[in-house]
């Protein structure tokens, strides 16, 4: 069986919230946890449609009562994934702009780190991709999703226009578009081209990306 990439959902060990968290908190977040990490598994080894709750839930290890006291469906699983998705890569884009370095050296690290993660598991992540584009149809769901999106790369941006290497000529939401635009692109692009080298692609991406908008 086709085991999830590491990364894909946050170390089950240390809690958000540090000391402060009680022991019942502590066995909601593990058993939420232990779910996701199951319906990753399962999905990514037969596909959604044919995973069941009675096997998510044997999988989880807890009854198929205990797993509706935390998702409503599998595809609700789904969706807690796919937004772990996005808040990893937001995660990579805010860990980018800590660094002391070029627009053009952020751009490629991100590139770079998202190419990596994918590459841990990728026919989990294809399938969140799949799922997730989908789900851009809804209007709330994309206003939440690309809004999030925006403002992490607007603050790529933002910075890069302190440190003096990002152009102020244009504005910062035409720029935020045309970096979420070509990652995106290049996400379909790997979706749909066999072979296609994704770790390649968006490496090269980044190069041109901090061409077009450099100062």
């Amino acid at each position: 069986m086709t085991k999830p990439a590491p990364a894909l959902l946050p170390d089950s060990s240390q809690s958000p919230h540090g000391d402060d968290e009680s022991l019942r908190e502590r066995k909601k977040r593990l058993t939420h946890q232990r779910i996701c990490t199951a319906a990753g598994e399962l999905f990514a080894a037969q596909g959604v449609q044919a995973t069941t709750i009675d096997s998510l839930a044997a999988a989880a290890e807890i009854s198929k009562p205990t797993f509706f006291n935390y998702f409503a469906s599998k595809q609700a699983v789904l969706h807690a994934l796919i937004e772990e998705m996005d808040r990893q890569f937001i995660s990579y884009i805010d860990a980018e702009i800590a660094r002391q370095v070029s627009t053009a050296e952020r751009l490629k690290g991100l590139m770079c780190r998202s190419a990596r993660h994918i590459g841990k598991n990728s026919a989990l992540t294809q399938l969140m991709l799949v799922e997730g584009m989908s789900g851009l149809a809804d209007q709330t769901t994309a206003h939440d999703r690309m809004g999030r999106l925006n403002a992490a790369m607007a603050r790529l941006v933002e910075a890069g226009r302190r440190d003096g290497d990002v152009s102020s000529a244009a504005p910062v939401a035409v720029q935020v578009q045309i970096l979420v635009g070509s990652y995106l692109y290049a996400l379909l692009n790997w979706l749909n081209v066999e072979d296609l080298d994704l770790f390649a692609t968006l490496e090269q991406s980044a190069e041109l990306l901090a061409n077009a908008l450099r100062a």
